[in-house]
């Protein structure tokens, strides 16, 4: 589940900037990269977990401080980073490694 809702998040926030117009090419080509991180999380790979995490509290950390987005732009990034993060934190259990006899 959190890898599709990572994977949406990031076609809106591609969408948006597309018809806005104003993107640089490098912050496209960044958020292109977070496609190949859901896909291994869908995987189970664990670094996929921590690196999302990773860009996850960036994101939130961005929307916090950017003062060239309107506050209700702020605000929508700050929320879906982290609902992001947090699916992703419920998810951890998953990538635990097993133990046999348990």
């Amino acid at each position: 589940m959190a890898a599709g809702l990572l994977a949406l998040e990031n076609v809106a926030v591609l969408t948006g900037l597309l018809f806005a117009g104003s993107a640089p090419a490098g912050v496209i080509a960044v958020l292109l990269l977070k496609f190949p991180l859901c896909v291994a999380l869908l995987r189970m790979r664990v670094g996929a977990v921590a690196v999302l995490i990773g860009w996850e509290s960036l994101t939130m950390g961005v929307a916090l401080i950017n003062t060239s987005l309107s506050s209700a732009a702020q605000l929508a990034l700050f929320c879906s980073a982290m609902a992001g993060s947090s699916l992703l934190a419920l998810s951890l259990p998953l990538y635990a490694p097993s133990r046999p006899g348990v």
